[in-house]
């Protein structure tokens, strides 16, 4: 069972799974990584895996037989992915209500060194990294049952990789974002994050301006250390996004993060995709990234989406819970 949760009373949403998908009970550091070059047969065929050959980068496939070596980037389904491409197709009603959690879970591995971080790749490293979040993005994006997807990474929490998980709705915080946006279009006819922005140039919580980027820390963070990168100019998608501004959005992101470990002594951070659906609907919204600390493991995709992820599901934790309390509530009154 994996599956979509709603909350008794509000719109908060939760994937639920009990088929050992997602993060372990307790976080173990694996003897050998499985995402390093010359482990590549320790995961799935990679879909997609960029190698340098005379200068320039070229696409190639894995198959079952044989890994490709010496890569620069690889693209594999997730090991343990939040979602289902076949989950059990079954939906109940309030105040109980759940739909299945369809959906692809892939891991875009950034690089085959272990060491190497995000904040530490090159900038070229960081280019054909966006180039391939967008090609990824647009291919799920093409595949039937997908109305989002969520991008992240997680940073101090072993081998680089971003993550790409789709959903069957748009999340609440795409939905929020959006119907603010529209709200504010209607009434001013300006994009309200294009105000932000505005706002934000050249005052005390600017931290870079580049041509096309502006990166600041927000008015109101909802986790320590936090700060943004939006494009200067208005744009709804994260996939419109051109050479020029791709090579620039590289350079940003990658002293954006560099600056951010040398500040803050190697703080772990969850950097976020805010971004439009490309799917047909009028919710959209001006794509920015995010990047947040003290994100607790697992959670890192309600930070872009506002949907939790829980890999224990709440029928176990009673049952554990249940027979812990009966043996603890019995020795407590003095019955054996």
């Amino acid at each position: 069972m994996v599956e979509i949760r709603k909350d008794y009373f509000t719109d908060s949403l939760c994937i639920v799974s009990d088929e050992s998908l997602g993060y372990p009970e307790a976080s173990v550091e694996e003897e050998v990584c499985p995402y390093c070059a010359g482990n590549e047969h320790l995961t799935q065929p990679a879909e997609l895996v960029l190698v340098q050959s005379q200068g320039t980068l070229v696409k190639k496939s894995d198959s079952e037989e044989e890994r490709i070596k010496n890569w620069s980037i690889r693209v594999i389904p997730s090991r343990k992915p939040f979602v289902s491409t076949s989950p059990e197709s079954r939906f109940t009603d309030f105040p109980l209500y759940s739909e299945p959690a369809f959906g692809y879970h892939y891991e875009v591995v950034v690089t085959p060194n272990h060491k190497e971080t995000l904040s530490t790749i090159s900038v070229e490293q960081w280019a054909n990294l966006l180039r391939v979040l967008q090609d990824r993005m647009k291919w799920l994006y093409s595949k039937k049952g997908v109305a989002y997807v969520s991008v992240y990474a997680e940073q101090g929490k072993g081998h680089a990789r971003f993550n790409l998980v789709t959903l069957p709705k748009l999340p609440p915080i795409v939905e929020q974002e959006a119907n603010a946006f529209h709200n504010a279009y209607r009434e001013t006819a300006v994009c309200p994050m294009c105000n932000v922005v505005a706002v934000e140039t050249g005052g005390p919580r600017q931290i870079h301006l580049s041509e096309h980027y502006i990166v600041f820390a927000p008015w109101a963070p909802s986790s320590l250390y936090e700060f943004w990168i939006f494009p200067r100019k208005h744009q709804v998608s994260f996939l419109k996004v051109g050479q020029k501004e791709l090579d620039n959005l590289a350079l940003t992101l990658r002293a954006a993060l560099g600056a951010f470990d040398k500040a803050f002594n190697n703080t772990p951070y969850t950097i976020v995709l805010h971004s439009s659906s490309e799917k047909k609907t009028s919710k959209q919204l001006h794509w920015h990234f995010e990047v947040h600390t003290n994100i607790p493991i697992g959670n890192a995709l309600h930070v872009g989406t506002g949907i939790h992820f829980n890999p224990f599901s709440p029928e176990k934790v009673a049952s554990k819970l249940s027979s812990a309390f009966k043996r603890e509530f019995a020795s407590l009154v003095g019955v054996s």
